[in-house]
């Protein structure tokens, strides 16, 4: 599903890749291989390869256009990028760019640019190279980085290479040229957007709530990685830097979608990319598509 509506909000889905790299009983360290066998029926092949044991996880950003503003939603890995031992994120040559102008967006369009968090695989389209500088892809655009994660990140003394290799190339080069928004907690453009703090994946991980017309949608980043961790609430992932906190922001998030009839837009699930939470017994079942 890579266009949808949310009030009179237009959505549509800017893909870069399908990542297929990550074993699910390394992903996550509470893996038991009896949950997954219960939900295979749904799971197999499109989001998990029982040959392999591998999931499978879209790279995609979403454009919201609201009549007054257009914000695009985290920006996946980035072309030219130095990302090993990560090999299949290591110097992409993807059409990501072509593919967001075949939305009818042009990279001088973009008014916000939203990262929901500071990892490689969702800032990394923030700068494109140029004559060996990384420059801002969209030269319009203030980009909204919760204050908490940058400072985490600013200030980290000891992060993988990779991490490092990201905040250097895709997140400082905003910061120095004075496209940088520091948010907190409750931030607004306009009616439209809320951002909510949802730490645990990461320090400051934050949420986009869009609000439209009486419709929300949240755009949730990594806090819900892959559909699983719908019914398996507790399955926190190895790349969290507080598994328990987020596990209790994941309950939060599903709690929310019910109350609220929410639309889910989490940035790695495969099609239909989208869904809305319901209750079942003490937990969860997911609604695939808008």
């Amino acid at each position: 599903m890579n266009q949808l509506q949310v009030g009179d909000a237009s959505l549509h889905r800017v893909e870069e890749m399908i990542d297929n790299s990550f074993s699910a009983d390394a992903f996550f360290p509470d893996f038991d291989p009896a949950r997954i066998a219960e939900h295979m029926r749904w799971l197999a092949p499109h989001h998990f390869n029982p040959e392999t044991g591998k999931l499978a996880l879209a790279m995609h950003a979403w454009v919201v256009k609201t009549g007054r503003h257009t914000v695009l939603i985290d920006t996946c890995v980035g072309n030219d990028k130095e990302r090993m031992p990560r090999a299949h994120w290591h110097h992409l040559n993807t059409p990501f760019l072509e593919n967001l102008r075949a939305t009818g967006t042009q990279p001088e369009d973009i008014d916000f640019v939203m990262c929901s968090h500071l990892h490689p695989d969702h800032v990394g389209w923030n700068t494109r190279l140029e004559d060996g500088r990384w420059v801002p892809t969209f030269p319009n655009a203030k980009y909204l980085m919760g204050r908490i994660e940058y400072e985490h990140w600013r200030d980290a003394e000891d992060m993988p290479p990779v991490r490092r290799a990201a905040i250097v190339d895709s997140v400082l080069p905003i910061v120095e040229s004075g496209q940088a928004v520091f948010v907190d907690d409750g931030h607004q453009i306009d009616d439209a957007f809320v951002v909510k703090l949802t730490p645990g994946h990461t320090p400051g991980h934050a949420e986009m709530q869009l609000h439209s017309a009486g419709k929300q949608g949240y755009f949730v980043g990594d806090a819900i990685h892959h559909p699983i961790q719908i019914y398996c609430v507790d399955w926190s992932t190895m790349a969290c830097s507080d598994m328990d906190m987020a596990r209790v922001t994941r309950r939060d998030i599903l709690e929310r979608c019910v109350e609220h009839n929410a639309l889910l837009l989490p940035a790695h699930f495969m099609a239909p990319h989208c869904g809305h939470v319901h209750e079942q017994g003490d937990g969860f079942r997911f609604e695939w598509g808008a």
